[in-house]
């Protein structure tokens, strides 16, 4: 079974400012938990080449992994830097919602769950 990890990041608006980045991923029992999270003053190609290296360091060499995130250029640059034998996929939730701002039509809702394959658990 693959690895996915989950690769985002949020700007602090608050008391703090800059950029939070959060790694998280999903067991066997579909619980999601935290694996890192990390703090710099802006989110840019250099950030997230750091953080990435930090959870490198923490995580080591997993076969097969593979990493969805947003299309933030940083996130695709440092991944393809830092874990170059790593899968970068998009997230579909972020893909939707980016198509729904784009077009605004009502069938595009239909058009994307079409296009969107889904997964169910079946119990025999």
């Amino acid at each position: 079974m693959r690895t996915v990890i989950a690769v985002d990041g949020t700007h602090l608006k608050g008391r703090f400012k800059g950029t939070m980045f959060v790694t998280t991923a999903q067991d066997g029992n579909e619980q999601v938990y935290p694996i890192a999270f990390g703090y710099c003053d802006s989110e840019n190609n250099l950030s997230w080449e750091w953080f990435l290296d930090c959870l490198k360091g923490a995580l080591g060499h997993i076969d097969d992994l593979v990493f969805i995130s947003d299309r933030h250029a940083s996130i695709e640059a440092g991944i393809s830097k830092v874990f170059p034998y790593a899968t970068h996929t998009i997230c579909c939730w972020h893909f939707y919602e980016n198509i729904k701002k784009l077009y605004h039509r009502k069938d595009v809702t239909v058009i994307m769950d079409k296009a969107t394959p889904s997964v169910h658990r079946v119990t025999i």
